[in-house]
């Protein structure tokens, strides 16, 4: 499993829920606190895709339980999230 830094995971999430909803979907400048749940870009299936993409493309496995619920859905810490897995391997 190859290393990702914070930057290369935060924009493999944004061109996962692109692809899915289209890039207009999203603001030009995606935040890190950009939650994609609330703010309608995904709802709970277009959450549970993107995870497995995640998990396919990068080799990791995401545990819910180690994850607060309100970051999950955020851009920035989901992308934290899965550089620390990534990184742990």
């Amino acid at each position: 499993m190859s290393r990702n830094s914070g930057a290369p995971v935060r924009d493999l999430i944004v061109e996962i829920v692109a692809a899915r909803v289209g890039r207009d979907a999203l603001p030009v400048e995606v935040p890190e606190d950009f939650d994609l749940l609330t703010e309608g870009v995904i709802d709970s299936l277009g959450l549970v895709e993107l995870i497995a993409s995640l998990e396919e493309r990068l080799g990791v496995e995401v545990d819910f339980a180690e994850l607060d619920a309100d970051d999950l859905t955020k851009v920035g810490p989901l992308a934290a999230y899965v550089e620390a897995k990534s990184n742990a391997g």
